[in-house]
């Protein structure tokens, strides 16, 4: 992420090490125990978490492209993605819920993580992303190569 988006992608690399600790802390305070299959679950997750980021990143791009500034950008590059990112992350909980209703102990353990870790993923994507984006574009109006 970092070397295809450069300062975005750190942005999105410090969001998704924010997601595993907001995972790790549900995961302990919940009391799920953490089996090969809840691993694969979160492995799951920061694949998700990572094109989550993807999206946003190239919707910023496009924006860029249509020659908008970088702040009007970043802000319509999030209203456009967030509706395959919810569509996708929707989809993902349904499929953990039936996963969890009718598995088995392992199954149960994967959609237990694999919810989890979504519902920190559109926190992360959606809301740390746009703060730590927000933040950097504070006072600055030439971030324009940071996608």
């Amino acid at each position: 992420m970092i070397w295809r988006y450069a300062i975005s992608g750190f942005i999105s690399v410090v969001a998704l090490l924010f997601n595993g600790l907001l995972i790790w802390a549900v995961i302990v305070f919940l009391d799920i125990t953490l089996t090969l299959p809840g691993i694969a679950g979160i492995i799951l997750n920061i694949g998700m978490t990572v094109d989550a980021n993807v999206i946003i990143f190239e919707r910023i791009k496009e924006e860029l492209k249509r020659g908008k500034t970088l702040r009007v950008a970043v802000e319509e590059g999030f209203k456009r993605a967030w509706d395959a990112i919810l569509d996708a992350q929707i989809t993902t909980l349904i499929a953990a819920f039936v996963l969890f209703q009718f598995g088995t102990g392992p199954l149960k353990g994967f959609a237990a993580t694999l919810s989890v870790g979504t519902v920190m993923s559109i926190f992360t994507a959606l809301f740390v992303t746009k703060l730590f984006l927000d933040i950097i574009l504070g006072g600055k109006k030439s971030l324009k190569y940071a996608f």
